[in-house]
């Protein structure tokens, strides 16, 4: 298994709790610690999960399971409460811990730090070549990469890139450490990447101003407690994008005063990957043009806490929201960023005067520009990337399709990498259900072909599954 976050710790714990005979899952991981993965690292308590805590079990077949270990630890912790992302890390670790305490005889985890950086196809087994240290043979591999880098805007920067006054992720080590609390900041993107940064900022109290901007100059939208799931919402075939607006807002409407949006697109949620595959691929072209930022802001919102914060560093001045595009960055001689702006709606620039950019646009959605294992993979013809190209081409339950559309018996994903196949994959949600179907259909996979055999100058055989 090449990753070692939420969805590649999801998936061992899987393997570990359902796997009667002999397996030995081996989860790399290029930092060395498994389970929080970038998401659920943060130390920083005003950071808490956008997803109830009734509703992040790591197992569906279990839907308390993470309720009953919070409780543990806080007591009066609510389904619908909104707890502290580093609570979720540490529950993914003792997810993980349990799974391999309790496996059967010959089950066993084997935890590796290494970085990969290529992979080939060996037989009827995969040959695994780390940047460091002797190449792994593996029965099956599964790619957990989560999330890529976010993509440095395609303008003018000015040297801007290369220097400290540009912070290419949030989620970097050390991303703030050159920002002061009197320094200015412009971050790109107005979602929750940056509704983290700005409550990053907040606990270094910072006092500095702080503009955001983003196309439509949209926050995310924010949970209400005790809203629950609607009815199913029913949408007329053929599926197309217009059509699906209007079963949501017929849905919306059949709920009648009172009523709350949000219900609607919880009943959207287990049918979304459906309905997404259902679209023509111009309808999901026209989707991604269109409709992209409004989906966003409603389906990933955040909690009446942090939205609470937002508003208070608006009302104080310090946060400004803006709705413009990015025309282009320069360095002046005493050290400013200028970044040249076109607000929306408005035909002339304006400039901004910052001491620091820091780009909160997110992971970038190109899989050509994604990590170099991705693009060998590309290059060599073991894996294609989706019609969109937000990432790797797979069948139902998540088998690489090569360069002619063959589902390959040895490289499976589950994640972020099928977000062209299903759309929503980046919850745990959602990447839950895909760890326990694939770990099925990996334990059969497996049980029913031989392991591989290794080369003499070559390790012991570790299967990844």
């Amino acid at each position: 298994m090449v990753g070692g976050g939420a969805s590649g710790t999801l998936l061992a714990a899987q393997l570990l709790r359902k796997a009667s005979g002999p397996l030995r899952v081996a989860l790399l991981e290029r930092t060395g610690r498994v389970g929080p993965g970038l998401a659920y690292s943060t130390e920083n308590a005003s950071h808490l999960l956008n997803v109830p805590a009734g509703r992040m079990s790591a197992f569906p077949e279990e839907p308390e399971h993470f309720l009953r270990w919070i409780r543990r630890l806080e007591p009066d912790t609510a389904p619908g409460d909104f707890v502290q992302r580093r609570r979720y890390g540490q529950y993914l670790e003792a997810v993980l811990r349990e799974a391999r305490e309790g496996a059967a005889p010959g089950v066993s985890l084997e935890i590796l730090q290494g970085e990969v950086v290529s992979l080939s196809q060996v037989g009827e087994g995969a040959r695994v070549v780390l940047a460091r240290g002797p190449a792994l043979e593996a029965s099956t591999v599964v790619l957990a990469v989560g999330n890529a880098l976010p993509a440095d805007l395609p303008v003018g920067d000015g040297g801007l890139y290369a220097s400290h006054r540009y912070v290419r992720s949030p989620w970097m080590e050390g991303a703030l450490r050159h920002v002061r609390p009197h320094h200015s900041v412009l971050l790109i993107g107005t979602g929750l990447t940056m509704v983290d940064t700005v409550l990053s900022l907040a606990e270094r109290n910072h006092e500095g101003r702080i503009h955001a901007l983003s196309r439509h100059g949209l926050l995310p939208q924010v949970h209400r407690p005790g809203v629950v799931a609607g009815p199913p919402v029913a949408v007329d075939e053929p599926h197309r994008v217009r059509s699906i607006l209007g079963a949501l807002r017929h849905q919306s409407q059949c709920l009648g005063e009172g009523g709350d949006w949000r219900a609607v697109m919880e009943a959207l949620r287990p049918v979304t990957a459906s309905l997404w595959r259902g679209l023509p691929e111009p309808e999901r072209r026209r989707f991604l043009r269109h409709l992209r930022a409004f989906w966003d802001v409603h389906r990933h919102r955040m909690a009446p806490a942090v939205s609470d914060t937002l508003e208070q560093l608006q009302r104080a001045g310090v946060l400004r929201i803006h709705a413009a595009r990015v025309r282009g960055f320069q360095l002046s001689d005493e050290g400013w960023v200028l970044a040249r702006v076109r607000p929306r709606g408005v035909s002339r620039e304006a400039t901004f005067r910052v001491q620091h950019v820091i780009n909160c646009t997110g992971p970038d959605a190109s899989i050509g520009r994604g990590h170099p294992l991705l693009r060998g993979l590309l290059e060599s013809g073991l894996a294609r990337s989706d019609a969109l190209g937000l990432g790797l081409a797979t069948d139902a339950e998540g088998a690489l399709l090569d360069a002619r559309g063959r589902a390959s018996p040895v490289l499976f994903t589950l994640g972020p990498l099928r977000r062209g196949d299903l759309w929503e994959t980046t919850a745990v949600p959602e990447i839950r259900g895909q760890a326990l179907s694939l770990a099925r259909r990996l334990l059969e996979h497996l049980a029913s072909r031989p392991a591989v055999s290794a080369s003499e100058s070559s390790p012991p055989p570790t299967p990844f599954p």
